[in-house]
């Protein structure tokens, strides 16, 4: 009987310690999980940066933050990239841009962009996480992009994961 009884105590210590093995792995695997998608955010925001400068949707000057964009001469009024975290949304906003302040925008019952009934959709943010753009000039014909996003794990910790990337005034086409 009394064997029987450390039996089943070096079982439940074992199976107790498999549990907290088990445990600690999924809690790593969600953090994992977290970390590649915000690489994933990075990589894809610089990447679209990158493709407004090549595709000549917006000129050089024109890539900057809110309050550096020069407009001259170019067909498209930009307002420029948020410097705060804000939400991610879904897809760009009226502007067709990513990580600027109309992303969360919703054109409303009309269906129309800029019309009085347009509003902040909550249902178009991606849950998670945050992003912040950075768009420094270095010189005249190159400019730094850092871009953050910010993710959120267990236990209400928030993680950063940060890219940089320099631009310069050449526009490239892929063919």
């Amino acid at each position: 009987m009394l064997e029987a009884i450390v039996a089943v105590f070096v079982l439940t210590i074992g199976l107790i310690g498999t549990a907290a093995a088990l445990s600690y792995a999924v809690h790593f695997g969600a953090i994992s999980r977290n970390v590649t998608i915000a690489k994933g955010m990075v990589v894809s925001s610089i990447e679209d940066i990158e493709t407004l400068r090549n595709s000549r949707r917006l000129s050089f000057a024109q890539i900057a933050n809110v309050g550096n964009v020069v407009n001259t001469g170019s067909s498209v009024v930009f307002t420029g990239y948020v410097t705060d975290f804000q939400d991610i949304s879904l897809g760009p906003g009226p502007d067709g841009v990513a990580g600027t302040a109309d992303d969360l925008t919703d054109p409303g019952p009309d269906g129309v962009f800029g019309t009085p009934d347009d509003f902040v959709n909550p249902a178009l943010v991606r849950s998670g996480y945050r992003r912040r753009v950075i768009i420094t000039d270095l010189s005249s014909s190159m400019k730094k992009v850092e871009v953050t996003v910010q993710y959120f794990g267990s236990g209400g910790r928030v993680g950063e994961i940060s890219g940089v990337a320099y631009l310069n005034d050449e526009s490239r086409t892929t063919h």
